[in-house]
């Protein structure tokens, strides 16, 4: 078996696809008065003094609390059907198709929300790895469910469905420092490629 992991946001995308879900589902106004109110924890989290985790909690409380969590997933689906292929890279959607092609298995492994990026994976048949979220009595809790999917994480959750030695040669695509652990157990490894 070959396989191609992906990154999504920065890697098939050419901009952060949570902060373009809540622009689709707020508005740009709304979005960048909370992110200039967030200002010190955003600027902790460029610095790495913030983690991922931890931001994403913050907006995902702000934003998206107490929605019922039907109405949550409908708004991903919404984002995916009209909005997604906006900021996906032409030449990233060709090298997955060409991975197709090939027979590959093409997986992409993302800390963006499964709410929209598994709806995208499922209309390529590609597999996806992404962030959960949690949901108490039906509704968004603001928290997520497990780790973000990110760093050594990505790695983790791949072993949690595959077992690598039984993958005979395997690409990674990635584009920042948490796809580091990614791209170290690909044959095949391509850093901001597209």
């Amino acid at each position: 078996m070959t396989v191609a992991f992906f990154d999504f946001d920065g890697t098939i995308s050419h901009k952060d696809s949570f902060l373009d879900f809540i622009q689709y589902t707020h508005s740009k106004s709304k979005l960048y008065t909370v992110l200039f109110r967030y200002g010190f924890s955003g600027i902790g989290y460029k610095l790495g003094l913030v983690s991922g985790h931890k931001m994403k909690e913050l907006l995902l409380t702000h934003f998206f609390k107490n929605y019922e969590s039907e109405k949550f997933h409908h708004l991903g689906h919404d984002y995916c059907k009209h909005q997604i292929s906006n900021i996906i890279k032409p030449n990233a959607l060709e090298r997955i198709l060409w991975h197709q092609k090939q027979g590959h298995k093409v997986v992409v492994v993302t800390a963006s929300l499964a709410t929209y990026i598994k709806p995208w994976c499922d209309r390529l048949g590609i597999q996806c790895i992404a962030t959960q979220i949690q949901i108490h009595d039906l509704k968004i809790t603001g928290k997520l469910k497990g780790k973000n999917c990110n760093g050594i994480e990505k790695v983790n959750r791949i072993k949690q469905l595959y077992d690598l030695d039984t993958i005979q040669y395997s690409y990674a695509y990635g584009n920042t420092s948490g796809d580091n652990a990614l791209l170290s157990i690909a044959n095949e490894r391509f850093y901001r490629y597209f």
